[in-house]
């Protein structure tokens, strides 16, 4: 079967693009390179085995396993004689591409994984093919289904790193609040939607950022209301629906304990630095 590549052309300084993909049915010993290529590539076996060469390295690769090629490197690999491989491939640019694959697990000390849901990964990499064969794939699909994938094959969080556990709680909580400020959004439904009790994401968020669940929606409140005190001629009731709250007497009781003066005061000082 032959290769299905298909390739979409964007600008060279986009956070994420995809550069191409495809997959390919190889016969025994069927092998690609030596060659280097200018872009992230991952490889992702779905039956068989190869090898994968770079440096003074070769490693064995099997199915529910991949590899992953950097940028400028020279890279070897080869199907096996007796069981070749089947895979399917990505290759991706932008300036998130080196940190969306580290977070997967992914770097030059790291080069081989091993996909926890091989089914699932497999099925997000034909669903991308598929799509672009029906013309319906948007670059931005594209790079949905990448970081699809790469969440699949990113590796479980170690049970071992209290340190790392709390600090992911505490940075899915600031995620949830950040995304939720202009609502009545309640502590009780970020500690639901992070996964822990009230009592647990208190005292994880104040070692985290010495700042509780509490304040830290009001600190969030509060900057989002400075920017329309200095940027529009909102009214403060107006401003305070923006951010959640219910009345502008709400809002300068909230600007009033986190700045020492109210909305009005605040406002009247930026415009004075502006007009200077």
């Amino acid at each position: 079967m032959p290769a299905i590549p298909h390739s979409a052309h964007s600008a060279p300084d986009d956070a994420l693009y995809i550069v191409n993909f495809g997959e390919q049915i190889c016969p025994p010993l069927h092998a690609y390179g030596p060659a280097q290529r200018t872009h992230h590539l991952i490889h992702f076996v779905v039956s068989g085995k190869g090898k994968f060469y770079y440096q003074d390295q070769v490693h064995t690769v099997e199915a529910g396993q991949g590899f992953l090629i950097l940028p400028g490197e020279e890279t070897y690999y080869q199907a096996d004689v007796d069981d070749p491989w089947h895979y399917a491939w990505v290759g991706y640019r932008g300036t998130m591409a080196e940190s969306i694959t580290r977070a997967a697990g992914l770097h030059a000390a790291a080069r081989i994984f091993t996909a926890p849901q091989t089914t699932a990964a497999w099925q997000v990499l034909t669903a991308m093919r598929n799509e672009a064969r029906d013309l319906r794939l948007s670059q931005m699909a594209a790079a949905g289904n990448l970081l699809r994938f790469l969440a699949l094959i990113a590796p479980p969080q170690d049970p071992q790193e209290p340190s790392a556990s709390a600090r992911t709680y505490c940075e899915k909580a600031l995620w949830f609040l950040e995304g939720h400020f202009d609502r009545s959004v309640s502590v009780q439904e970020t500690a639901d939607f992070v996964g822990l009790s009230r009592s647990h994401l208190y005292r994880l968020m104040m070692e985290e950022y010495s700042c509780s669940p509490k304040d830290m929606l009001l600190r969030i409140r509060m900057r989002h209301a400075e920017s329309m005190l200095r940027t529009t001629s909102m009214t403060l009731d107006d401003i305070a629906h923006c951010i959640g709250l219910q009345t502008g007497a709400q809002l300068g009781v909230a600007f009033r304990s986190v700045h020492g003066i109210t909305p009005g005061q605040y406002r009247k000082n930026a415009l004075e630095i502006q007009t200077k």
